[in-house]
Parts: structure tokens; C-alpha cells; sequence
């Protein structure tokens, strides 16, 4: 309680007494876009490869910068003259204050008061997947405090549950259902994913490997030339902080063995509290890769996914390659962690393994057998994707340009 009135007392002094104000003061710059990622601004998912796409047109008519908190992901932007700003400076600030448009990927930009300096820009949200897991306005105890005095006058003072200029989807069952219920925006619009054109396109832009796992990528692509099969295993996140290993149902050892057995290689994609990684090291067929780097090049190399909630099934539609799912603690999350925004049984297209003897059974049938899903997965991404191409990015900017930055006032 202490901590939540120490917040609430410097949003109110230094974001509303202080930044606000002073937003209206400096004037804005119509044709300055900012990018800003998840965590502090990251350099992965829907933010990226937007930001990659604009840089692609070389447009002079436009001022942009990828705006991160992070050193390493300034230096690495920096080596490759790609506009980056680092924040908190001087510069960063006043950046802030002239943004016309601010792009975000998650719901924590808000943050040190950057919702106060960006008051009166056009905020636009492309987060960072299609959960199946209800997420925002969408849970229940957090629309029920938003609906709250309390929970009105704190979320106000933070800036939280913004009204949002425009927020993505990529069908419109996948915005009546998800997004409409999750965010305030004014305009929805299913343009599709940015971060998914990369599975359309040709691997031509040098850029798109940035703040990926190079070293991890090296290891599986002269394996997958030997015919290795590539196995992505990414899990959701818990609230709890549990793990498949730590849970005891996911025995290290004899995933080991069974990989060795079938030639293949368990490529894991952890959430970044996850403990499972430092002991990935004792079996040269199980590999780690970098929890807090871009999965969309790992995604692309795999050829079999392994998950449970993950939004990252979603995207693996378009790749249309088999899914095996992994829900072992399936009433335990559903009830402490979040209840699904779909009904999980129908939107999964793949067979479901409760135990580790189940799941190694379910990899070999996938290995040995015709892909049974195949049709129902298809089923399941014609709702889910009003669009199947490589394209997003351009609907997506088409969009922020005409009505924010070039459309009269």
C-alpha cells in the first residue's frame, strides 16, 4: 500500500503537476514517430519489424527512432546506423514531448512518467501476440478494479488502460473476441501482425537477425542440413513461476535420450525466470535459446512446435507446420494464473500430452505418421487471420500515415 501511494504521489506531482503541463507547451512534431518495445524497449516482436519496415521505405518525409532503455540494444542499433534513442537523457525528453506518434508493443510504457510526457500524442498498440489466455480489461479482477472509484482514480493518475488512436488485430473474430474486450481503442484494425511477414519474405534484410540468438541459430542450421529435426519448445509465462521441469513432469534426462534416439534437437524458448536453461547444457541435443531475444527466425527454422498457452501457436499457423500441445498443468494455470479468452479444446489443433511419456509418443507419431491436424489447423488460422501474406506492415503504416501524419488537421 505504501509503495502504491509513493507511485501515485510522484505520477501525480511529476507526471501530471510537471510532464502533462509542460506537454503542452512544446509544441509537436507532426512527422516524429517513436518506437517504443516491450521491457523497456526490447528489440523483438510487432514494434521491430514495424520499425524495420519504415526504415526499409527511406522516407525524408519522416523522423523516427527506436526508443529503448537499454545499453546494449542502443549500442547494437547504433553499429548499424539505425535511428535509436536512448533514454533517460536530456534528448530522450524533449523527444518525448515532440513525438507525434508513439508506437508500443505492450502495456507497460507507461511507465517513469513516459505516459504523461507522451499526453497528447497518437499512441498506437500493436502488442505482442494473440493470447489465448484473456489478457488486460479482458481479466476479470482487473476490469472489475478498473470499474472501481479506487481502481478509476489510480489507473487515471498512472495512465493506465490509455484510449488508444488504434489498436491491431488480425481478424475481426480475434477483435470482438480478444481485443475489443481488452483495450480502449477508437479504431481496431485487422491488418495482421508485422512480426509475421518475416515468414512471407525472403531472409534479404540484415537487419531482422538483430537481438535474435545468433549463436543458438548457428548451432541448429548445420544440424537441420543433416536432416535433424528441429523441435521449438516455448511455454507460456506463469504468474507462479513454475516450469514443466521444476514441476517434476519433464524428466531432462530422457528427453535426452529420446532426441538422441530420433535425431532430433529440442530447441527451448523460456520465459526469462525460467530455471530450465542452466541445466540445457548437459545434452548437446537440447539447446537453449536466449529467453529474452526475437523467437520469430527460431520459429522459422522449426519444424515441429511444442507449447501450451503461448501465443507463439497462433503465429505458427501461418507456417502451417504440425503442433503439439503441452497443458500438464492445465487446471492449475487456468485457475491461478488466467482463464482462457477461447475455448481451449476447440482452438487447439494438435493432440494434447499430459505427461512426458505422452508427449514423447506425440513427437513420434508427428515424426512417423501423415500430420492428422492439418485440417483442422487450417481451420482454426482462417479465423484467426483475415490475412495469410506478407503484408502487415504496409497496412499498418499505410494506416498511421495517412490519418496521423499526413491528414490535415
Amino acid at each position: 500500500m505504501l509503495g502504491v501511494l509513493i507511485r501515485n504521489a510522484k505520477n501525480l506531482i511529476l507526471g501530471w503537476g510537471f510532464c502533462v503541463p509542460l506537454s503542452f507547451l512544446v509544441p509537436k512534431k507532426k512527422n516524429l514517430v517513436l518506437f517504443m518495445g516491450r521491457f523497456g524497449g526490447e528489440f523483438l516482436d510487432n514494434v521491430k519489424f514495424l520499425y524495420l519496415y519504415l526504415h526499409s521505405l527511406k522516407k525524408n518525409n519522416v523522423k523516427y527512432y527506436f526508443f529503448t532503455e537499454h545499453k546494449s540494444v542502443y549500442k547494437t542499433l547504433k553499429e548499424n546506423n539505425l535511428p535509436v534513442l536512448y533514454h533517460p537523457t536530456p534528448l530522450s525528453i524533449y523527444i518525448l514531448l515532440r513525438t507525434n506518434v508513439i508506437v508500443v508493443g505492450s502495456t507497460v510504457w507507461i511507465k517513469k512518467c513516459k505516459y504523461h510526457l507522451l499526453f497528447r500524442s497518437k499512441k498506437i498498440q500493436l502488442f505482442h501476440g494473440v493470447a489465448l489466455k484473456k489478457i488486460e480489461l479482458g481479466i476479470p479482477q482487473k476490469a472489475k478494479y478498473n470499474s472501481s472509484l479506487k481502481g478509476r482514480l489510480d489507473n487515471s493518475i498512472r495512465g493506465r488502460f490509455p484510449l488508444y488512436d488504434l489498436c491491431i488485430s488480425t481478424s475481426e473474430y480475434c477483435t470482438e473476441n480478444l481485443f475489443a474486450k481488452s483495450f480502449r481503442a477508437k479504431t481496431f484494425l485487422e491488418s495482421g501482425y508485422p512480426r509475421n511477414d518475416f515468414f512471407f519474405n525472403a531472409q534479404d534484410n540484415k537487419y531482422v537477425f538483430l537481438e535474435s540468438d545468433p549463436k543458438t541459430i548457428s548451432k541448429i542450421n548445420p544440424l537441420k542440413a543433416k536432416d535433424y529435426k528441429i523441435i521449438l519448445y516455448a511455454p507460456t509465462f506463469r504468474n507462479v513461476g513454475s516450469d514443466a521441469v521444476s514441476d517434476g513432469v519433464l524428466d531432462l534426462n530422457a528427453l535426452c535420450e529420446f532426441a538422441v534416439k530420433y535425431k532430433v534437437i529440442f530447441a527451448f524458448k523460456l520465459h526469462v525466470s525460467s530455471g530450465i536453461k542452466h541445466r540445457l547444457q548437459e545434452c548437446e541435443n537440447l539447446l537453449n535459446y536466449d529467453s529474452s531475444k526475437d523467437i520469430q527466425p527460431l520459429m522459422k527454422i522449426s519444424d515441429i512446435l511444442i507449447t501450451d498457452y503461448s501465443s507463439a501457436y497462433i503465429d505458427y499457423l501461418l507456417l502451417d507446420r504440425p503442433v503439439i500441445f503441452f497443458p500438464y498443468d492445465y487446471e492449475k494455470y487456468t485457475q491461478t494464473d488466467r482463464d482462457m479468452s477461447f475455448d481451449y479444446d476447440w482452438v487447439t489443433a494438435g493432440p494434447k500430452c499430459y505427461s512426458q511419456k505422452e508427449l514423447h509418443q506425440a513427437i513420434k507419431n508427428t515424426l512417423e505418421r501423415e500430420d492428422r491436424f492439418a485440417e483442422k489447423r487450417h481451420q482454426i488460422k482462417d479465423v484467426f487471420f483475415k490475412y495469410k501474406d506478407g503484408n502487415a506492415s504496409k497496412r499498418v503504416w499505410d494506416f498511421i500515415e495517412k490519418q496521423f501524419i499526413t491528414s490535415q488537421p
